[in-house]
């Protein structure tokens, strides 16, 4: 059976955030590599690689909010359900929505200030003050684009909740829960 057109969008932006997510998780492995690489040119050869440590920090925020999407698709994100939990539903589910919404507010805001940033980096032709002297809008473009991701599923997130559906599906969560 096919699904609605709504239903479709809603797919698609769950595609992109699975796309963020292994973004995300290729951001953490480089970080594992640039680290051990760090550690070993250290000891064994006694030179220190100067990118190692920047780099790692950029990659730290690209995988920050390339997963991001993903997590609060997952309802992975922390979150104090204790209030919602001891409420009435009707009322439970008004401020689920009405916290959505601000959601979408604050990451819209969020993607428009780093396709902003990253922007008049390229522009300027931005440089890192570091001694690799990367130009910053290479930097900074997969923090906007994550941050886009998450614009995009939190408005899914409302779409749902709208619709009458689970703002999150627990079953792509990894691991346990910590009660």
């Amino acid at each position: 059976m096919k699904a609605d057109p709504a239903g479709r969008v809603l797919d698609v932006i769950d595609g992109l955030s699975m796309w963020g997510a292994w973004a995300s998780a290729l951001c953490i492995v480089s970080i594992l590599g640039l680290i051990v690489a760090e550690v070993l040119s250290r000891n064994f050869f006694n030179v220190s690689l100067y990118f190692a440590w920047e780099f790692s920090a950029y990659l730290m925020g690209a995988a920050f909010l390339m997963g991001a999407a993903y997590a609060l698709r997952a309802g992975a994100q922390i979150r104090v359900n204790v209030l919602l939990e001891n409420l009435p539903k009707p009322l439970a589910r008004m401020l689920d929505i009405f916290a959505t919404i601000c959601g979408v507010l604050i990451a819209a805001y969020l993607t428009w200030a780093l396709g902003e940033l990253t922007w008049l980096s390229y522009v300027r032709e931005s440089r890192s003050p570091e001694k690799s002297e990367v130009l910053r809008w290479i930097t900074q473009f997969p923090l906007a684009l994550g941050s886009l991701l998450f614009t995009l599923q939190t408005i899914a997130r409302l779409g749902r909740l709208l619709r009458g559906e689970p703002g999150d599906d627990s079953r792509l969560r990894i691991g346990q829960d910590i009660e």
